[in-house]
């Protein structure tokens, strides 16, 4: 019959993987624009502001948000191998679990830099802010996705290559 539906997925076209992983490209890349936004916001904040003193729970709360930004290293790492771990049997499932593993590891990688800001925003504290922005960006070249492993990983589903 004219309206029946194949029961197997056939595989991805070249150019459908290359549109996919240009669009996940392009939000990662965005993310990753936003480190420079906050740079030049704190800057801002940091000149302008008062010389007030400080809040006095700024030591304890610096102290979590380094944890914090320790923790989202290893916490992307391990949620993206999770993600991607048990690939799915057809191409197009892999591609979509590749996108959202990838996605999600560029805006948790964001994590340190936004903890970074509030300790700016409460503290001016700017030498603690450059150190979780540096975190944030050395999270975003790690994760940020390369072609020749994506299309490695939608063919055969191997993880080695895209951690």
């Amino acid at each position: 019959m004219a309206n029946e539906r194949m029961t197997s997925a056939p595989e991805l076209s070249g150019e459908f993987v290359a549109a996919s992983y240009k669009q996940t490209a392009i939000v990662a890349g965005a993310i990753a624009t936003s480190l420079v936004m906050y740079a030049i916001v704190a800057e801002i904040i940091s000149r302008s502001a008062t010389t007030g003193e400080p809040p006095a729970f700024l030591g304890t709360l610096r102290v979590a948000l380094f944890v914090v930004a320790g923790a989202a290293i290893f916490m992307t790492t391990i949620v993206k191998g999770i993600m991607l771990r048990n690939a799915p049997a057809d191409a197009a499932s892999r591609l979509a679990r590749l996108r959202t593993a990838t996605i999600a590891s560029m805006a948790v990688a964001e994590l340190p830099a936004t903890a970074g800001f509030v300790l700016v925003a409460l503290g001016s504290a700017r030498a603690d802010f450059y150190m979780l922005l540096a975190i944030s960006a050395y999270m975003m070249v790690r994760h940020f996705p390369r072609r020749g492993p994506w299309d490695e990983y939608v063919r055969r589903g191997s993880t080695s290559a895209v951690r």
